[in-house]
Order: structure tokens, then sequence, then C-alpha cells
């Protein structure tokens, strides 16, 4: 009986493999289609991906339908906005089922589905995973080159990755390894593959000792070995199965640091073209992976430059702005610093008793940790002025504060001031290396002489006391060692004072100037205090 194609007939031709089961009471005539390429997984469809999705069609019967795509979808942390997977039978018909649930799958479509998509969901995880370790394999490479981390790894994958894959391409060859020496030089750790299942990533450390195709390519730059299989082929100790293969070591300068090896499935004659090409690319590698060291170096250097203006930025804004501190009391500072950061600060206030005090003060560490040390002495002159104390008392609460605060040596130059603004009489106390001076229109007198050691250098303070009387027009400067060591003298400071009645708004202006010719190679902290009527 000859009939015209149907439906069924074209599934038929449609189908890549028949299945026939037989029982004792009746035959079964079951057509399936063929097995569908395992759709692509989060896995970049490696070998156990497709192994997975074919295992799942044939204990379930469904399979996932191929116009899906099944690789992590965007939003992953909003899975309500994920398009869900459609899955549809695998078993396309049973035209001799006796009962029609025979000719559905074995297992309930929505049971296949919530299978499917925790078997996508695994598949999003392992292959984020997998690039967390490709990423730090990438970071391992680049310690080899110096001791730093890449700043930019996934820039830094890719641009490797391209490079094997252009020498793999330019050489016909099936895949490619790098393997990094570790710091004892003992083994060869795999850090990026290229043709290669990702699980190379995570294996066990080949060791060097015995190796006899790394070994040799460290001394010799490229080893080519034309025959895997032949009796000495087990020698080379390849670290994958290939017909033929190539070895290049990797330099830092004139020390290898690891090797690559580029693969052939089949047994080919290699010559010098070949070895010139996986010289460049094992030369590429080491650029890539000194490229990143630098550039993370440059990231480095950028954030530490950052935080030194962040820094400097702070200290300038907490110093107090120059103003009349009391009716009749003008006072000023300066700061001037060879580095971008001060060690040294400057302070004044109306005390609760209605006294005026001022202080100036500089750490002896000339590098950022003095500028520590001295903002640590600033917050305990602010904790500790809210009560009563006598000049010398204020010194010896700082410094118990130094003291007790750090076991490192925190040391700290300090002159503090406190006078009564209605009669000018004020007492005065000092530690370390901060000279001062009282200057009228008929000269200069030293304020307290020098040489005591700073604050924090024992238990109790070695400190200078004395006190003191402020006539109107006289004026009250204190200053630290820096003035001294960058050879500017007490007669030139103190001449400068003297003829600053036509600068009486700012008495600091003339002595700028006077100084400005002198190189500043130390730190100058200049304080003045001014009484004008």
């Amino acid at each position: 009986m000859h009939h015209s194609p149907t439906d069924a007939d074209q599934v038929r031709l449609d189908c890549q493999e028949f299945a026939v089961d037989k029982t004792a009471s009746h035959h079964q005539l079951r057509i399936h289609r063929g097995d569908d390429p395992a759709p692509e997984s989060s896995i970049n469809a490696s070998t156990n991906s497709q192994r997975f999705w074919q295992a799942f069609s044939a204990a379930t019967g469904w399979r996932v339908d191929s116009s899906h795509p099944t690789s992590p979808q965007p939003n992953p942390a909003d899975p309500e906005k994920r398009q869900p997977l459609k899955v549809l039978p695998a078993v396309a018909m049973d035209v001799m089922a006796d009962h029609p649930l025979d000719a559905m799958p074995p297992v309930e479509k929505a049971s296949a589905a919530e299978l499917a998509e925790i078997a996508h969901d695994m598949a999003g995880e392992i292959e984020t995973l997998q690039s967390h370790v490709r990423k730090r394999e990438l970071e391992l490479a680049a310690m080899a080159v110096a001791p730093y981390s890449t700043s930019d790894v996934d820039e830094t994958c890719q641009s490797i990755e391209d490079t094997l894959r252009d020498a793999t391409l330019a050489l016909r060859f099936d895949a490619a390894a790098i393997y990094v020496l570790d710091d004892d030089t003992q083994f060869l750790n795999t850090r990026v593959v290229f043709g290669l299942p990702d699980d190379r990533l995570t294996a066990e450390p080949r060791p060097l000792r015995g190796s006899r195709g790394d070994l040799e390519a460290m001394v010799q730059e490229v080893v080519l070995i034309e025959d895997l299989h032949n009796d000495s082929g087990a020698t080379w100790c390849a670290p994958e199965q290939a017909g033929s293969a190539i070895c290049a070591a990797i330099y830092k300068g004139d020390l290898p640091i690891g090797t690559l090896w580029l693969y052939s499935n089949s047994r080919r004659p290699l010559d010098r073209s070949h070895a010139a090409i996986a010289r460049m690319a094992a030369k590429q590698v080491a650029l890539n992976l000194t490229a990143a060291v630098q550039s993370r170096a440059q990231l480095s250097s950028k954030q530490a430059t950052e935080a030194v203006a962040d820094i400097a930025a702070w200290q300038y804004s907490s110093l107090p702005a120059n103003n009349d501190v009391a009716d009749g009391w003008y006072v000023d500072a300066m700061i001037e610093s060879p580095d971008r950061w001060s060690t040294g600060w400057h302070a004044w206030d109306v005390l609760p008793d209605g006294t005026v005090m001022v202080a100036i003060a500089e750490a002896v560490d000339t590098h950022a940790n003095g500028a520590m040390a001295a903002a640590t002495a600033r917050a305990a002159l602010t904790a500790h002025s809210g009560y009563r104390h006598s000049p010398r008392q204020m010194l010896q609460r700082i410094s118990d504060t130094l003291w007790q605060s750090n076991t490192a040596d925190q040391l700290v130059s300090l002159m503090y001031i406190r006078l009564d603004p209605e009669s000018g009489e004020g007492e005065v106390a000092v530690s370390g290396q901060i000279e001062g001076m009282i200057a009228g229109s008929y000269g200069y007198r030293p304020l307290v002489a020098s040489g005591c050691r700073p604050l924090a250098s024992a238990i109790d303070i070695d400190c200078f006391e004395s006190t003191f009387k402020l006539s109107v027009g006289e004026k009250l400067l204190a200053y630290t060692a820096g003035l001294r060591q960058d050879g500017i003298g007490q007669d030139l400071v103190g001449c400068c004072l003297r003829h600053s009645d036509g600068d009486a708004k700012d008495p600091l202006a003339m002595l700028r100037r006077e100084i400005a010719d002198f190189p500043v190679r130390n730190e100058r902290g200049v304080l003045l205090l001014a009484r004008r009527s």
C-alpha cells in the first residue's frame, strides 16, 4: 500500500536513532529525536557540561530548548527578572504505546524544569568560581615577576589568553598552557590554559625535578618535541597527552620563572619557525605580566600620593586662622615644610578662667610617623586644657599621653604659654628645641632657654619654666629649630620684629619677606603674639 509522506514519516526522517523495546506480551516501537547538542552551559560548553545535559535528557525524557540562552543571565541578583528555562520532550512520540501515558517522558515536566533550573544555577556558580580561579592564577603568575598583584586582572588575563590563542593558531596547534615556578623553584604550578579543561588550574603542582622538557627549555630557551608517542616520548614528561609539543621558557630578566607549553594532537615535524613563534609568545607573556606589575605599582604610588594629600589638607584645615584672640591681643602663625605634610602645629584659645593660651609644637621625627605623633600631642592638649593647670602640668600631661599611647618613640618639642590679657603677665614652659623672644621698638630679649629634652623622652619631663610680661606694642615670637637649621639667626628675626611696626596688621609679613631667600630645607614653624593696646 502506497501513501504520501505524513507528519509521522517526516519525524522519522529527522530522527538519528531508533529504539525497539521488546516485552513478552507486545512490541513497542519508540521513535526518538537524535541527541541534540547539549545546550551551551555557563562553563563554555565544556565536555562535562555536554555530558551532563545528555544524561539529563536520557534520565528525564526532557531537554532544554536550544533557543534558550543557558549562560548566566544578567541581573543574577534579581531572579524574578530572569527568563525561566523552557523544557521540551526529548522523546518525540511513541506510535505503538498501549496507553497515552506511555508515550510521555518518565519524569513530570515540572520536576524536569525545576531540575534544569537548579543545574543552570549550579553551572553559573561553577563558571564564577572558575573565573575567580583564573584571576587568582594570573595574580600568582604576576607575583613571580614582582611582589605585587595585578591592578586589572581581567585585562591581564584576557591579554595572556589572547597571546596563547594567537600562538596556537599560528603554529596550527590545539592547546597551550603556562606553568610558573613556586618560590622554592621546586614545583611548577598551572596558571593559564587555552584549549584545555579549566580543571587543569586546580591540578596538583608538577615537580621540576625530572621534568626533562621544562629543564631543557630553561637552558636552551625552546625545546621542540616532534613525537611524544615514540619510545623516548615519555622521557620529556609532557604535562598533557599530545602528539607533538613545544616548550619555551618564560624569563624575568635572565632568570626563568616558568614555561610555556604548546600542544598538537597529531605528530608533526617542527622547525626553527615553530621555535621562533613559541619564543615570541613566551616573551609576550613575560611582558604582559611585567606591565601588570608596573600598573599595580603606579596605582599604589597614586594612592599613596592621594593619601598624603589628604593628610596635608587635614593638617592645613585644622590650623587656626590669625585673629584677635582677646581685646588688644593679636595672634598669627605659619608653617613652611619641604614635604607635603608637616610635623608641627600651633594652637591658641581662651581658657575657661579667661586667660589666653598659645602653643607651638613640632615632632622630632621628620617623617610621616612624626606627623602622627604631633597629632597625638595636639589631641592631648585639647583634652587637658578644659580644667585648671599650670604650663608645666600641661606639658607633663601631654608627655604622659605620648608615653602611654605607643611603645615607639613619640618625641615632641612643645612650648606652652599662658597669660592674663588684662595685665600682660604670663607663664611659659618649653621642652625640646623651640626658642622664643620678646621684641619691641627698643630691641629684643630672649624668652626662654633651649636645650631641654623633648616630651616623652622619659616619664618625668625635662622643661624650662619662666614668667614674663608683655607690654603694649611688644611682640612675643616662638619658633622651631628649622629656622636656625636653615641659616636664619636670632639677630635677623629680632631685627624684623623691631621694624615691623608699619606692618602692625600682619607682623609676620616682614619676616616672611626677609627669610624668603633662604631655601626651605627644614620645616619652619613660627608663632607670634602681639599686644596692640
